[in-house]
């Protein structure tokens, strides 16, 4: 790989929430500061505009200074928002020529502002899974569900809770998907000193190891992957041969079989959860099918839930 890689532009959702700023906080973590441009993005609502049209409703008029006031409050806190996350990004090496401040005024709405913003020359968006209002949240789809139901072209990473940002676990099927995952992941992170599992299931009834044992365990390798099922070895060489070429040490990389029945999101989020890894990174197709045009679904729900402490990246 070459010295020197073009820097990949990261969106960085903002609006001033706990989330958001652990967004923030996890996007300093993952992504390396030598190869990594940062646009911290927040759509301002155009509240004024309301107020002129409410001057003209004298029941409304005395309320109006106090609605301009909150406004000006709400102003100032993202402006300090981002001021205090350029520090951050700073304290984790990002130079400061490599962070960028966009906070234009609502034109569509938040999400459509976001998803126009992402086609201009950006390599992944970070999101918080829940914004200012979990009520609000609970009722609709929040605003990281419609960016991932409408964020197809690039990576969409959704970080709820507070998910360690060095370990991270690709579910991996051989398929063009995944293979995608793996290659994205590569490209945004490289030689960052992140520890990174490929991890595939199998159905329990092609089960190819002796024994009852569910696992099948790979580490450390450096030679070809032989796994007894010659497809999903050789793309497992292969995605693994991709990671090397981005710069991840092999030693950093292990492989892990899994045989189940059925329920495979499920196993997915608690091989994160119980093998402390902070992010999961899931293709749209293949071996995780539960994302479509609605983000609706049975298994969609259940990851949706189980993920919840989790930085789960959509490719």
């Amino acid at each position: 790989m070459p010295e020197s890689v073009p820097p990949q532009k990261v969106l960085v959702a903002v609006d001033g929430s706990e989330q958001s700023l652990r967004a923030i906080r996890y996007a300093a973590g993952v992504f390396p500061p030598d190869r990594t441009h940062i646009v911290l993005f927040h759509v301002q609502a155009q509240l004024f505009e309301l107020f002129s049209d409410l001057d003209a409703y004298p029941h409304y008029k005395s309320r109006v200074t106090g609605l301009k006031r909150w406004a000006t409050e709400q102003k100032m806190e993202i402006s300090s928002t981002m001021d205090s996350a350029m520090v951050y990004f700073k304290q984790k090496g990002f130079p400061e020529s490599a962070i960028t401040v966009k906070t234009p005024a609502k034109k569509l709405g938040i999400s459509q502002d976001i998803v126009k913003e992402s086609y201009d020359g950006y390599h992944a968006v970070v999101v918080g899974r829940i914004g200012w209002s979990r009520f609000k949240d609970w009722l609709i789809k929040s605003t990281a569900m419609k960016l991932v139901a409408k964020i197809k072209h690039i990576p969409i990473v959704v970080v709820g809770g507070k998910p360690d940002a060095k370990n991270l676990l690709v579910a991996f099927d051989g398929t063009h998907g995944a293979m995608k995952g793996v290659v994205c992941v590569g490209a945004l992170i490289g030689a960052s000193g992140h520890d990174l599992q490929l991890y595939s299931i199998i159905d329990s009834k092609k089960k190819f190891w002796p024994g009852d044992h569910a696992y099948f365990s790979i580490d450390n390798c450096v030679s070809r992957i032989v796994t007894g099922n010659l497809e999903i070895g050789e793309q497992l060489e292969e995605a693994r041969t991709r990671l090397l070429a981005e710069g991840f040490p092999p030693e950093r990389i292990s492989v892990r079989i899994h045989a189940v029945g059925r329920d495979r999101a499920t196993y997915i989020v608690q091989e994160a959860q119980n093998n402390s890894f902070g992010s999961v990174v899931v293709g749209r197709r293949g071996l995780v099918t539960f994302i479509d045009e609605f983000f609706i679904g049975r298994v969609s729900d259940q990851v949706l839930k189980l993920a919840d402490e989790l930085a789960v990246w959509v490719i």
